[in-house]
Order: structure tokens, then C-alpha cells, then sequence
């Protein structure tokens, strides 16, 4: 997050222990000193209690202030979510907080709340790895600034996003991810995606559900054909999907595959299959198809450009923003 420190809190020695509290999570990586309201920040604070009266915790102070004030292109990229840190009586605005709930905010890692904190885990990693390397940097900072997590499945998740949002005096470092489960391009989404997606918009929580069936449907050929499996008929299987329309690939189950028997008023998408390619797909790439995202292979980024859409940049924007 980008944190202003206003001068009002600077001056009141109650919130200095606040206040270094969340300078040693900037010092960690984990947000920025946003000091652009000020035009000459260190002179703005340093005769202040918080600088002035503390004597080698005063000028540690001082040189975090000096270095925070000369953005690099890295910092600037990365954070966006604005908070300001203030003793008013009344604060004014979403986003601003006295200094100790500040300093709880910015201690709180950013929690991506999943189906499956492994498999979904895996997909975020890449995708943010591939499409956007300041976001990635971040990741990787010390003590975790984000993390994610899972419940047991999307069933529990508008349960959770209440407990974390309803009655907070905040919006918590919270964002929602889940498939649709969408069978069509015209399909709504399960009931469970759908009900979870009111829930979030009720709390105002951040909450992307997937465009496509699920996370697997955004895998590039080049990692399907990268991942190496004993069965004899998986190249069979790969280039049988690559000749599915990209609607088709949207909305296949890639780990069950289609219904065994088939029946094209039940599946429309699918009508336009051959025979074969559609018994070959029955067979789905299995549970274990989320290990494509940790293969290699040349021109993955292009490639998960054009699987995604514009969708996945739409997800990463969600993150970006709370980041």
C-alpha cells in the first residue's frame, strides 16, 4: 500500500509506537511511504517529536523518509491501494485510520482467498510471473506480504468473507478468487460462484470469478505439451483440444472431460466435434492437470496471453489494486 503519515500523527507521541510499526513493514518491502503531499518531506517532519526527540530511532526515521522519497519505477508500479495515517478525531475518508488501526492494516498480509491453495496457488504464481514482474517481486518479499489461502472448497468462502468484513470500521486486505464453473459462453455460473460473488459485492470485498470454466482452461499449448505423462494417448489428447474452438476450450472440463455419452442438445458447444476427437476428449487430462503451470517451455507468456482474453490481466489488475 501507499501510506501517508500525516504530520498531526508525527507531532502526538501516542502514535509513535504505532508508527514504527509501520515503517518496519515499508523497511520490509511490504508498502510505500507515499510522502508526494508534502513538497520538502524531510523538512516537513524532521523537527517533529517522532524525528526530533528520539535520538538514533529519530534519524532511522529521518533516512527512511529520504529514501521513500525518491521513487523508483519498481515502487511505482506496484503500489496502489492509498491509505492515510491521521490523530484527526474524525477521519474522513474509506481510507483513512487513526495510527493504531494503521499499523493492524499494514501488518496484515494481502489475503487471496481460493477453492484450493494449492492448484489455484500454483496458477496465481504463474500467471503474476509471467504477466506482471512487479507484482511478482513483491511476492517474494519478507514475512509474506501476500498469501493464499484456502477453506475446503468455494462453499465456505461467502461465510468467510463476512466474518472478515462485516462490521470492520475498514475494508480488510482481503480479495475473492473462484471459478465460474460456467459450461457456455451464455452460461451464468454455478449457483455457489454466483451467491459468492453477491457477498462480496455486499462487503464491497474485491472478488474475481473466473471468465473461463476454471483455472486450468487458461493453459497455454505450450505448457500442456511441456507436461510429461506415462499414459500412451496423451499427445492424442493434446492435439484433439487444440482443435477445440477457443469457446470450446473456455468451457471443456479439463480434468473430467466430456460426458461419455454424448448428446449434442445436452452440449451444444461441443456439436461440432468428429466422433473421435470427442471420444478422445471423454477421457479429460485428469485431477493432477494444475502440474502444467509449474512446466516450461518457449513463448509461454504470449501464449497465456492469447488463453487469456484480457481476463487474466483483468485478475492482476484486481490484485494490483489492493496491493
Amino acid at each position: 500500500m501507499r501510506i501517508e503519515i500525516d504530520i498531526c500523527a508525527a507531532n502526538n507521541p501516542d502514535a509513535h509506537k504505532w508508527l514504527d510499526r509501520i515503517l518496519a513493514k515499508i523497511s520490509d518491502g511490504w508498502h510505500l511511504w507515499d510522502t508526494s503531499a508534502h513538497l520538502n518531506p524531510s523538512d516537513a517532519f524532521a523537527e517533529t517529536p517522532w524525528i526530533s526527540h528520539r535520538g538514533l530511532k529519530g534519524e532511522e526515521v529521518l533516512e527512511l523518509l529520504r529514501k521513500s522519497t525518491g521513487l523508483d519505477t519498481w515502487a511505482s508500479e506496484t503500489f496502489h491501494r492509498h491509505i492515510r495515517v491521521t490523530t484527526h478525531p474524525r477521519p474522513n475518508g474509506e481510507d483513512e485510520f487513526g495510527p493504531e488501526d494503521a499499523a493492524r492494516l499494514a501488518e496484515t498480509p494481502l489475503r487471496l482467498l481460493v477453492e484450493n491453495r494449492y492448484s489455484d496457488g500454483l496458477f496465481l504464481r504463474r500467471i503474476v510471473d509471467e504477466l506482471d514482474k512487479p507484482l511478482s517481486q513483491l511476492w517474494d518479499r519478507p514475512g509474506d506480504p501476500i498469501q493464499i489461502d484456502s477453506l475446503g472448497g468455494i462453499g465456505q468462502m461467502p461465510q468467510e468473507v463476512r466474518n472478515r468484513a462485516e462490521n470492520k470500521s475498514y475494508r480488510p486486505r482481503l480479495i475473492v478468487i473462484a471459478d465460474s464453473d460456467k459450461t457456455s459462453p451464455s452460461h451464468q455460473g454455478s449457483e455457489k460462484a454466483l451467491e459468492l460473488r453477491e457477498r462480496c459485492e455486499k462487503y464491497k470485498v474485491p472478488c474475481w470469478i473466473l471468465a473461463k470454466r476454471e483455472a486450468e482452461n487458461y493453459l497455454p499449448l505450450v505448457l500442456l505439451n511441456a507436461w510429461v505423462l506415462e499414459n500412451p494417448k496423451y499427445t492424442q489428447m493434446v492435439d484433439a483440444w487444440n482443435r477445440l474452438t477457443e469457446d470450446q476450450k473456455n468451457f471443456y472440463d479439463m480434468k473430467k472431460g466430456l460426458p461419455k455419452d454424448r448428446d449434442d442438445k445436452m452440449s451444444p458447444l461441443f456439436r461440432e466435434m468428429s466422433d473421435a476427437d470427442y471420444r478422445t476428449l471423454t477421457e479429460g487430462f485428469g485431477s493432477n492437470v494444475d502440474t502444467c503451470w509449474k512446466c516450461t517451455g518457449p513463448n509461454v507468456k504470449s501464449e497465456l496471453i492469447n488463453r487469456s482474453q484480457g481476463d487474466l490481466e483483468r485478475g492482476i489488475a484486481m490484485i494490483r489494486k489492493e496491493v
